[in-house]
């Protein structure tokens, strides 16, 4: 076969097929065949947990079921948790990634393994936290899983809080080949297990370009108190070329359909207020300048901080929702796969001569 030069970064480039996500021609970021946004409108972040793991969305009886399973799955055993207060990291993800990496897997079954990551995430992420910040540990049973995530992130028992959160955990959860999902499918292609897969892409979400995005863009966002202090600040990172984190997007061109959606449900939230007019001018004034759409992170950094999740919690709760994309990412790769190996082009010096 003949070798086949691609743009930096695969831009542009299909890699291989999947049938869990995808982008459709009209911009909507779709899970399973149903647009994202509809699903969240109706559906809980439990729910379509299932749907994107399972392909179907799931009856009752299967719903109930599969919270049950990851409740039952979601007791961190009291080493673990020795190890986090050795530990004491002051990056959430980083203790996630150390415990993650440690964890003893039950079963042979590979989608048993990764739902037992996927559900010690939201109580590894709490811990982690607390213990850093000299709180005490969070024990939440609740079987509601979104319900159970806003209560280990902020120890508060609040259900309309846990409903707003899960709005921004569905969008959260999967979006086709994103680098951490890439980066777990070329470690699963070589045949490693299960946490080794997951720890790839905890290890890639934690980039500023990918994961961390939004605790950069909620620093920035709260220092303004009116919108001409955020336009200008704006302004003066566009002249001197430096980026604008929460802008741009290697799919939307025009539009990121789920920062759309989470703007709309932070009006609902806090109305129009200041903040929200702040944020809503600085959308405006990159898209008249550079043509570039918000994206997720930008609003989600807004959303996050006003349903009451602390800034060391936000990429940390993206692990948790997407978590549930890599298990179904792991799944499908290991159901057909190939070892992702690509060439390189050689651009360094030739014929050196050893003397």
């Amino acid at each position: 076969m003949s070798e086949i030069e691609v743009p930096r970064g695969l831009t542009g480039v299909i890699v291989d097929s999947t049938a869990i996500a995808t982008t459709d021609q009209a911009g909507n970021l779709v899970y399973r065949g149903y647009r994202t946004v509809d699903l969240a409108r109706k559906y809980s972040f439990g729910e379509i947990a299932y749907l994107v793991v399972y392909g179907d969305l799931p009856t009752r009886s299967q719903y109930l079921e599969f919270e049950e399973k990851l409740l039952s799955m979601s007791h961190l055993e009291e080493k673990y948790v020795r190890v986090i207060q050795l530990l004491r990291e002051s990056n959430v993800l980083s203790s996630m990634r150390t415990i993650t990496s440690a964890l003893h897997l039950d079963g042979t079954e590979m989608l048993d393994q990764l739902l037992q990551i996927a559900a010690k995430f939201p109580v590894i992420a709490s811990d982690s936290y607390r213990i850093y910040m000299g709180r005490d540990r969070v024990h939440a049973s609740d079987l509601d899983l979104s319900r159970r995530v806003y209560h280990l992130s902020t120890g508060k028992d609040d259900p309309e809080k846990a409903k707003a959160l899960e709005k921004i955990l569905i969008m959260y959860m999967e979006h086709e080949f994103n680098a951490s999902t890439f980066a777990l499918r070329v470690a699963a292609s070589t045949g490693t297990d299960p946490a080794s897969a997951i720890n790839a892409a905890l290890s890639t979400l934690k980039g500023p370009l990918h994961g961390g995005a939004n605790s950069e863009i909620l620093s920035y966002l709260l220092k303004f108190k009116n919108e001409n202090e955020g336009i200008e600040f704006v302004r003066k990172r566009l002249e001197s070329k430096q980026l604008v984190m929460g802008f741009g997007h290697r799919v939307y061109k025009t539009k990121d359909p789920r920062a759309q959606f989470i703007k709309e449900e932070l009006r609902k939230l806090i109305g129009d207020t200041l903040r929200f007019r702040i944020a809503d001018a600085i959308e405006s004034y990159m898209w008249e300048q550079k043509t570039l759409p918000a994206n997720l992170d930008f609003y989600g950094a807004f959303y996050l901080n006003e349903v009451g999740i602390d800034e060391p919690l936000y990429t940390p709760l993206f692990a948790v929702a997407r978590v549930f994309g890599w298990v179904a990412h792991y799944m499908e790769q290991y159901s057909n796969n190939k070892l992702i190996r690509p060439l390189s082009k050689y651009v360094g010096k030739v014929d050196r001569q050893v003397l």
